[in-house]
């Protein structure tokens, strides 16, 4: 896959007009854009019509983790949106996850790819403590690829430590998505990702898709350094 085709650009912002000035200025070099929490909860379902209507594509980033049904429903909704890609909780469970394959299915003739978060990159050995978890982060993460698969799921989100394991026991086909991804550049931004990566390193991993954010958009001239950098990994 070529490299641009691989990078997912999020939007952490909060006004849908600078949301849509980036989209607009970046859109020439990559296609996929993420929409959290943050711009979600501030502009609703109309972001992403808007995103779509620039030619851009969305990965909705909400990480659903409720009850069968209530996931099952929200992914109905999400798919009817048209978006490219969305994910859920591996920690709401096999049944869960399961009720979200199922609805997408059901509901429309457009089938989003279905992810299933495992542990956020933001955690440590020491927060999964702080969480009564007791196994070893790596282990887990692990575990919660496998049940998500078993579930139906089309990948996870996971760190670039655990990308590679997860490739291996899964199979090529089932889709490793890496995010807190840094350029190898001076550090522009507080660091809350304690499992982050360099793009080489998660290429090297064998991610399928690498998710950036502050450290591009964070620089002085963002546009000139994602040009730079899809230039060097041959895009």
């Amino acid at each position: 896959m070529n490299f641009s085709k691989k990078l997912i650009l999020a939007l952490d912002f909060s006004e849908s007009k600078e949301a849509l000035e980036w989209v607009r200025r970046l859109l020439p070099y990559v296609k996929i854009f993420k929409v959290g929490k943050q711009l979600f909860t501030s502009n609703g379902p109309q972001i992403i019509r808007d995103i779509y209507k620039e030619g851009g594509q969305v990965f909705l980033d909400l990480k659903y983790h409720d009850i069968p049904n209530t996931v099952a429903g929200a992914c109905r909704k999400a798919s009817e949106l048209g978006v490219f890609m969305l994910n859920v909780h591996a920690m709401g469970g096999l049944e869960m996850m399961q009720a979200a394959k199922t609805a997408i299915d059901e509901s429309s003739k457009h089938k989003p790819l279905l992810i299933a978060v495992t542990v956020l990159t933001s955690f440590s050995e020491k927060n999964l403590k702080e969480v009564g978890i007791s196994i070893p982060l790596k282990q887990l993460v692990l575990h919660y690829a496998k049940l998500a698969q078993n579930a139906g799921m089309d990948g996870v989100v996971c760190s670039v430590q655990e990308a590679k394991e997860i490739k291996e026991e899964c199979g090529k086909n089932f889709l490793v998505v890496v995010p807190g991804i840094r350029l190898e550049e001076k550090k522009v931004f507080k660091e809350d990702q304690k499992r982050s990566s360099s793009i080489k390193e998660a290429l090297h991993s064998g991610a399928d898709f690498l998710v950036l954010g502050r450290s591009l958009f964070q620089t002085k001239d963002p546009v000139s350094l994602l040009k730079k950098t899809l230039e060097a990994y041959g895009a």
